[in-house]
């Protein structure tokens, strides 16, 4: 028997409040000085961000001030013109309005009724500007200098509102503030570099690791199964085949290849990455996606043979993303093709590898631990080749049908979004005038993979509906499909 007695607390019917930079929005740029550097190149006046930063920083904390104060200031002491302080502070506000996006995670916790406070020194209409257009929210706004940081603003906001907690990202304005006045805070440390953005930090690839931050904090679904999957792409799977890319370009160098053959299914999206218009930059040879398995790779078939050399190019890479590598090598080493076709795999299995002179291998990781996992995060709605014929002179490629249901259905579809997302990104800036080294590339790609086991405990729909999907290809459904 359960006996419900009713609850007297009101924590329930408390608002919450919410920071706004760095919890609700975040800036692309991650440093907030990298606006000023880029208002300085933009405007050609030299020395502009250290004088703009230098002049904030005498007022801060001891005065209240605007965004005008400050160019009043460099007006004042010369080192603008008053033309060129009106200029530079509309380029500042320009700036800083391109380079603001919203944090979606967060934001899916504002209530209607919850209000905003931010310490911050632009225009009320700016900030209020952000959180409409960047945002989406029409909450109450509380804006000072040093309201949160002074704790001036908790005893008036407390004696008007009901609060119960408090989100943001500055332990001493945001934490131990609202702390003090009864407020449970909540750190909100997810506009930090991730363990993945820090990792291409150090391998040399920082637009990148801006580029994959942008999309993870503008990323966000409410169905735990997807939020999950769409978390293990961003931490693992889309780095990996990132710096994957990078390793295809050196050996696509060394085996003097014009082109790289894709396998279908594992790679349907590592093919877009590999064929697009910012790795045609970095000099990538063509790629085409083919259709290939297990079957069509040990099958005697002259239809397949001849689908597949129709393909090559002079010399071509075989890339692959997961596996032993065996039946790859096997199909080149049974049409005789070893001096035109070499086999790539992204992560493969050191045992078979340490026998397999003639494989290129990423990184080597235990083929039965990696393979449902990284094929998981890579399935594809296509159906799995299974044999080749010649229908009216034409090459036709029979394919099973996958049998995901639903909810992996979905899965795949919301990647997809995500993972052109990022691709998006990539055509906002050139590549890196120089390439990591593969020995870089591979330590880096070894503590971005390390993750998988963490994320992998998260996959469950994903893995029982991969799983159930490697079953043997059923030829009867085949012939009716």
């Amino acid at each position: 028997m359960h006996v419900l007695e009713e609850n007297g607390s009101d924590y329930h019917a408390r608002i919450q409040s919410f920071d706004l930079f760095d919890t609700l929005v975040a800036r692309r740029c991650y440093d907030p000085l990298a606006v000023f550097r880029n208002v300085e190149a933009k405007s050609n006046i030299a020395n502009f961000a250290a004088r703009r930063h230098t002049v904030e920083m005498a007022m801060f904390g001891r005065r209240t001030y605007g965004l005008e104060d400050i160019y009043e200031l460099l007006v004042a002491e010369g080192f603008l013109t008053a033309k060129q302080s009106r200029v530079l502070m509309l380029m500042e506000l320009e700036e800083e309005w391109d380079t603001l996006f919203p944090i979606r995670e967060v934001i899916a916790h504002v209530n209607p009724g919850d209000i905003i406070i931010s310490d911050m020194y632009l225009p009320r209409s700016f900030i209020q500007r952000v959180l409409k257009e960047k945002c989406g929210l029409d909450n109450e706004l509380y804006l000072s200098n040093y309201g949160k940081h002074h704790r001036q603003i908790w005893p008036a906001i407390t004696e008007r509102y009901a609060l119960r907690s408090h989100f943001g990202d500055n332990v001493h304005a945001d934490i131990v503030g609202p702390s003090e006045f009864g407020i449970q805070p909540i750190l909100v440390t997810i506009s930090k570099w991730s363990k993945t953005e820090e990792i291409l930090h150090g391998v040399g690839l920082p637009k990148y690791a801006h580029a994959l931050r942008q999309v993870r904090l503008q990323t966000f679904h409410r169905t735990p199964a997807i939020a999950n999957a769409l978390n293990a792409q961003l931490a693992v799977n889309i780095p990996l085949m990132l710096l994957g890319s990078f390793w295809i370009r050196y050996c696509a160098a060394s085996f003097r290849a014009d082109r790289i053959l894709t396998a279908a299914r594992d790679c349907n999206l590592w093919q877009e990455m590999l064929a697009s218009a910012h790795f045609a930059r970095c000099g990538m040879p063509l790629s085409t996606y083919i259709k290939i398995s297990r079957t069509l790779c040990h099958e005697s078939s002259d239809a397949y043979e001849a689908y597949l050399q129709s393909n090559l190019g002079t010399r071509s890479l075989l890339v692959d993303m997961v596996g032993t590598g065996k039946s790859l090598l096997a199909l080149v080493e049974r049409l005789g093709l070893g001096d035109r076709l070499r086999p790539c795999i992204l992560v493969a299995d050191p045992v078979a590898a340490a026998h397999a002179p003639a494989l290129d291998a990423f990184i080597l990781k235990d083929f039965f631990q990696c393979r449902i996992f990284i094929e998981g995060l890579n399935a594809s709605l296509d159906g799995s080749a299974v044999t080749a014929a010649s229908d009216q002179h034409m090459i036709r490629i029979l394919t099973q049908p996958n049998e995901f249901g639903d909810a992996m259905r979905e899965i795949i579809t919301v990647s997809r979004a995500l993972f052109r997302d990022f691709l998006g990104e990539l055509n906002t800036f050139q590549p890196p005038g120089e390439f990591p080294h593969p020995a870089a590339l591979r330590a880096a790609a070894e503590g971005i993979v390390e993750q998988l086991p963490e994320q992998a405990l998260k996959l469950e729909t994903l893995l029982f509906e991969q799983g159930a999907n490697l079953a043997p290809a059923n030829m009867a459904r085949i012939a009716n499909a």
